[in-house]
């Protein structure tokens, strides 16, 4: 075997991995990712280089590529992130699981690793039968999402070509298909498979069975055989992207492990002498010199995803009630009121013949959800400048991002504020958007929601508490990590609640109407949680000395109990003999209720007591909940909101307003960080709570910011009559800079020296080529750096194309964890804001000198 070209190989398909066809050529779109690949190229060819240096013309040359590769090969994915990769049992790979600490640890093979995303990177590609005809997959219109967004894939049937441009002896041709992810593209073309599902499209089936060249040259068509190739071509580049925490402790932990093991168990080496001892000695200073490498490229990218993001694109939503009297007439005057006339009409808010002057006169209409995108930036400003204190009008935020991101740039602001956490993660169950590579299915779904919770779990205070919704597909897995995270001390329950009556077409054996919401408090001897309402007080009977209900005064626990056995004789003169019962209370106690009218004797014999109940008090929830309404109810909330149904899985309001009662008060702040379609936000606003949420989707778009402003309008659905809510508030909304936008905008500035020319070329050290102190830029910042580094006065220019969507204010509130007091224009028109804690600032002052944590903005150590 080659080892060498073996090793290369496998770094290749590390740094180049799913190389997208034809990038340089620019049929395919820049994004974040495939700017990676081009980075990821160059820094091959940096550690080739190295490389090369170093062992070229070595006497054992070929052995160093050998132990270089065997260790490499298991350590190395195709997105060149170490972990524990290929490890089949036979290489005895090493896993620290176990510590004094603990009897038992969860262990996942991607455990160290930050879950960025899974996604699929399609390059244009030709499979073939090997018989008859080839498939042809044009993806030049496919392009990767820069918001974080899962891509699904769309396949268009654009005709069949005879190869060569004639049909051959063979009667060979190629069946053309077009690859995208963009559903309104090639709309003259047919789909290939129906909607959501794998299943050929019968428009698709028609069309080849029409073709005139697949008739003339008798090809046919076996769809079994089709469907292999789409599976083929599906599978060929579909990949995860982690970040290792620490590439370089773990891969040099992991060398010296193997190397233990390569000596002392594996090795052939018989007899020790110098030249072996130097020449393994060399074997480890090469494998430490390419973990450097490794490392510091992983810690690179690390360092882009844990940076703080811009804000961008904010926008505020207020109902008319809450705005100054003496804007209408700037506000109705606005070249923008028009769509924003048009928006309401379309949320069903105002009918047809609704003009502005309605807006004045009417008072039903003083609810309204008033959006700032529509206004010019100085009718805009005229609304925001007349709050006087804007934070704290508002109840909510929200925020399209990837959830790491959101949590991450949110800490200095929420850190230790936030009093109850509930989430809906996909469930990993193949159908719900979450995304993997085929061998790491569990082990990715655990890093991702670990990830989070790890971060989500520092906004809690200590009297917080996080829900989380689960099936029993990881429900064990996620009781497991949440143990790791909060602690096993500070598990408090998992509450079983009732989706759907009957099993539905999923249930083979048992029908499975249960879904589980898993309770950890931040901690369990501070957390703070309230009963839950009674029922209507119609459910009780009611004496002169209150409300009651009837209980058996038979015991029918097991254990015998000295002093509860006694005779009892009933009105109809039978008597109940005390050896043949155990009673709940002593004769004493019962003989006092007796005299006091509170026990009763029913016709069949039987004996109950009256238990009095506070009306006024709550009852202690109960861990299974099966009184509330089902998943199909809550589809009918969203289908109440919109004409048709506008997501797939959303949660009952009565479900989040239980979770919201019991671990909430009027004020507290809620947090969902996988917002779904709003459920959690639309309750919250409903119940007076203030609230944060996180989606990356685009029904960020379509379906929550339209579901909250009906709830700020008083539309009623869901929970709204049985809290009586009428509608009004205001919330902000905004974008976060992506990780794959800010991948972007970095370029590789990794510059090193040729090999100096000597006469003993082996003799070169490669010692240029083993420094990797700068390897990636970030929009050019380094030089602002180096200039601040200088003792320069240097601003942050805010004006700059690919900045100028971005918002330094609310950026800067959330990263020096700040709240926004005040937005306005000075007096020369330049956008300001005054800060809570008295700071003031307009957008061509933003000193980096004077606020040195904006450099986490633009730069990181």
């Amino acid at each position: 075997m080659d080892y060498k070209k073996a090793f290369y190989s496998k770094l290749e398909d590390c740094y180049l991995g799913v190389k997208i066809k034809d990038f340089h050529q620019g049929n395919i779109a820049k994004s974040g990712f495939s700017n990676l690949l081009k980075i990821k190229e160059q820094y091959f060819a940096h550690i080739k280089a190295y490389l090369d240096s170093q062992i070229e013309g070595e006497p054992q040359s070929h052995d160093i590529y050998n132990k270089l590769f065997t260790f490499f090969d298991s350590y190395l994915n195709e997105s060149g992130t170490p972990f524990f990769n290929d490890t089949p049992a036979y290489k005895n790979i090493y896993a620290k699981v176990y510590s004094n600490s603990k009897d038992t640890s969860l262990f996942y093979k991607t455990q160290n690793l930050y879950y960025v995303k899974s996604d699929t990177l399609y390059q244009s590609l030709t499979l073939s039968d090997e018989q008859s005809y080839e498939v042809v997959f044009d993806a030049s219109e496919y392009k990767q999402n820069a918001d974080n967004t899962k891509n699904k894939i769309i396949f268009k049937f654009a005709g069949v070509e005879s190869i060569n441009g004639e049909i051959n002896d063979e009667g060979k041709a190629q069946i053309l298909i077009k690859v995208s992810n963009q559903k309104d593209l090639f709309p003259n073309l047919n789909n290939v498979f129906k909607q959501n599902s794998n299943e050929f499209s019968e428009e698709f089936l028609r069309d080849l069975k029409q073709n005139t060249i697949l008739k003339d040259s008798k090809i046919k068509i076996n769809e079994e055989e089709l469907k292999k190739i789409f599976r083929s071509y599906k599978k060929q580049s579909e990949i995860d992207f982690f970040i290792h925490k620490n590439a370089t402790a773990f891969l040099k932990e992991q060398f010296d492990l193997w190397m233990f093991g390569y000596l002392y168990k594996e090795s052939a080496i018989q007899e020790w002498n110098p030249e072996i001892i130097a020449h393994l000695q060399r074997i480890k200073n090469i494998a430490y010199e390419v973990i450097k490498l490794i490392g510091d490229f992983e810690n690179e990218l690390k360092a882009v995803w844990l940076k703080p993001k811009f804000a961008k694109k904010v926008e505020y939503v207020f109902s008319i009630d809450k705005l100054n009297p003496n804007l209408i007439d700037s506000i109705i005057n606005d070249k923008g009121f028009k769509s924003q006339i048009k928006e309401w009409q379309e949320l069903n808010l105002v009918d047809e013949d609704f003009n502005k002057e309605d807006l004045l006169s009417n008072d039903k209409y003083r609810y309204l959800p008033l959006d700032t995108k529509h206004f010019t930036k100085e009718t805009k400003y005229k609304i925001l400048s007349s709050f006087e204190d804007l934070e704290s009008l508002l109840n909510g935020e929200l925020i399209k991002a990837d959830n790491f991101q959101a949590l991450n740039s949110l800490m200095p602001k929420y850190q230790g504020k936030v009093d109850l956490i509930y989430i809906d993660p996909p469930y990993n169950t193949g159908s719900d958007g979450f995304i993997y590579a085929d061998n790491f299915n569990h082990a990715s779904w655990l890093s991702m929601i670990n990830n989070r919770l790890e971060l989500s779990k520092e906004l809690l205070n200590d009297k917080g508490s996080m829900f989380i919704s689960i099936d029993d597909k990881e429900q064990a897995r996620l009781k497991l990590v949440c143990d790791e995270v909060f602690g096993e001390e500070n598990f408090v329950s998992n509450v079983i609640w009732r989706k759907r009556a009957g099993g539905g077409n999923d249930s083979r054996h048992i029908a499975n109407e249960q879904e589980y919401l898993c309770f950890y408090a931040k901690n369990a001897e501070t957390l703070i949680t309230n009963g839950i309402a009674r029922p209507s007080v119609a459910k009780y009977k009611q004496d002169d000395k209150g409300y009651y209900t009837e209980k058996p005064l038979n015991d029918t626990a097991l254990q015998d109990s000295v002093g509860l056995h006694y005779d009892i004789k009933l009105p109809n003169g039978k008597t109940l003999n005390g050896n043949e019962h155990q009673w709940k209370m002593s004769e004493s106690t019962f003989l006092a209720r007796l005299e006091r009218n509170e026990i009763i004797f029913k016709s069949n014999d039987k004996v109950y007591y009256k238990h009095y109940i506070d009306i006024n008090s709550n009852l202690i929830p109960a861990s299974i909940w099966y009184d509330l309404v089902l998943n199909a109810d809550a589809t009918q909330e969203i289908k109440s909101l919109f004409k048709d149904k506008a997501f797939d899985t959303p949660k009952p309001e009565k479900l989040l307003k239980r979770i919201l009662e019991i671990a909430s008060k009027d004020s507290s702040i809620v947090l969902d960080f996988f917002a779904g379609s709003g459920t959690t936000l639309a309750v919250a606003q409903k119940l007076g709570r203030k609230w944060l949420g996180v989606e990356m989707g685009e029904h960020f778009y379509n379906v929550i910011i339209p579901r909250l402003k009906k709830v700020i309008a008083g539309f009623q659905s869901g929970i709204s009559k049985e809290c009586d809510y009428q509608g009004g508030g205001a919330f902000r909304y905004y974008e976060l800079e992506s990780y794959e936008e800010a991948l972007s905008h970095c370029e590789y500035v990794l510059e090193c020296k040729e090999p100096q020319k000597v006469e003993n070329k082996n003799n070169y050290k490669g010692k240029d080529y083993a420094k990797a102190e700068s390897i990636l830029d970030y929009r050019k910042s380094r030089k602002l750096i180096d200039r601040l580094n200088k003792g320069e006065s240097v601003c942050l220019d805010m004006h700059t194309e690919y900045r100028q969507d971005f918002d330094i204010f609310h950026s800067m509130a959330n990263l020096m964890g700040w709240k926004i007091k005040r937005l306005f224009l000075d007096s020369k028109g330049i956008e300001s804001c005054e800060f809570d804690n008295g700071e003031i600032l307009n957008l061509d002052s933003i000193d980096l000198a004077k606020y040195p944590k904006l450099k986490n903005l633009i730069w990181w150590e």
